[in-house]
């Protein structure tokens, strides 16, 4: 389902080629994504409308850039046995999220149960993708964080500097190598947005994974600090607009780009604030990672 997309300002805004913007070493690039009060993305704004800050100093907004292009989505998918009464609510979320796809956008899937596997690599054949997704069953442990880790290792191979996850699951993890503390300090590296569907509901008693459920509320802890967002669907009414809402974050976010007035190649935590100017009385919110690790020299 298509929702409407805000455009403000009369210009648009500055858009340098991603290819230019990754490889501008002095940059630091920030992904930002703008919504209005209702939630609605908001485009056409230009660098003069946003304000960011490294470690509480501003910095200048070099570039910005939001326009539609190609990308690199991983769809990170739990069919494990305590989605066994979820499993079509997975299936469908994934199915029209695939099928809102543009023909260059590129995919792949990561299933995970006891253990994580790449069930379909990195392809733009979105029936291969169809067909697997229509395919999948129910049945074992969990292994959520591990599952993490091999989709954002697996988003080394894309193409497209415009990358996001997606993640469906009941937020429950049983069966991980890694930790969630390991996890948190992985995606804190990541450029690139994570977003979730938790579809998390009360089991059934008959349901034998039920004793195996955690903290339901384990994506909307790890997943924000990447700029992604997770939505709660607990009936099919609301899927089609999550799942268009989330297509269109990733679409139309801003790349925004600056060298850190105090740069310095230490290896260390930097943290980074966004804040955008209102319009006409619109009151905007700004979505963004949390920051970057800087590189060693």
């Amino acid at each position: 389902m298509a929702l409407p997309i805000l455009l403000l300002g009369q210009t648009s805004p500055t858009r340098p080629t991603p290819t230019n913007l990754r490889v501008q070493s002095d940059l630091v690039l920030i992904n930002a994504l703008v919504t209005d009060s209702h939630g609605r993305p908001v485009v056409g704004l230009d660098a003069s409308r946003f304000r960011l800050f490294e470690d509480g100093r501003e910095q200048i907004v070099k570039s910005c850039s939001s326009e539609d292009v190609p990308v690199s989505v991983g769809l990170v998918l739990d069919t494990s046995g305590s989605m066994g009464d979820k499993i079509e609510l997975l299936k469908k979320a994934a199915i029209q999220f695939v099928r809102a796809a543009n023909p260059a956008d590129e995919y792949f899937v990561v299933r995970f149960q006891a253990r994580p596997e790449i069930a379909v690599p990195l392809t733009t054949d979105t029936d291969r993708l169809l067909g697997f997704i229509n395919r999948i069953e129910a049945g074992g442990s969990t292994a959520l964080f591990d599952a993490i880790h091999l989709a954002v290792n697996e988003m080394r191979r894309a193409r497209y500097p415009r990358k996001a996850l997606l993640i469906v699951s009941d937020g429950m993890d049983n069966h991980s190598r890694y930790t969630e503390r390991e996890t948190k300090k992985l995606i804190s590296e990541v450029d690139f947005p994570i977003y979730g569907i938790n579809v998390w509901q009360p089991q059934r008693s008959g349901n034998r994974y039920a004793i195996q459920r955690q903290d339901p509320a384990t994506l909307e802890t790890i997943l924000p600090p990447t700029g992604g967002r997770v939505f709660a669907v607990r009936d099919l009414k609301k899927l089609a607009i999550m799942t268009g809402l989330i297509t269109q974050e990733i679409r139309y976010e801003y790349v925004l780009g600056y060298a850190p007035s105090d740069r310095r190649d230490d290896g260390k935590y930097h943290h980074v604030s966004v804040s955008i100017e209102s319009s006409a009385g619109r009151r905007l919110k700004v979505s963004h990672r949390s920051g970057y690790y800087a590189p060693v020299q």
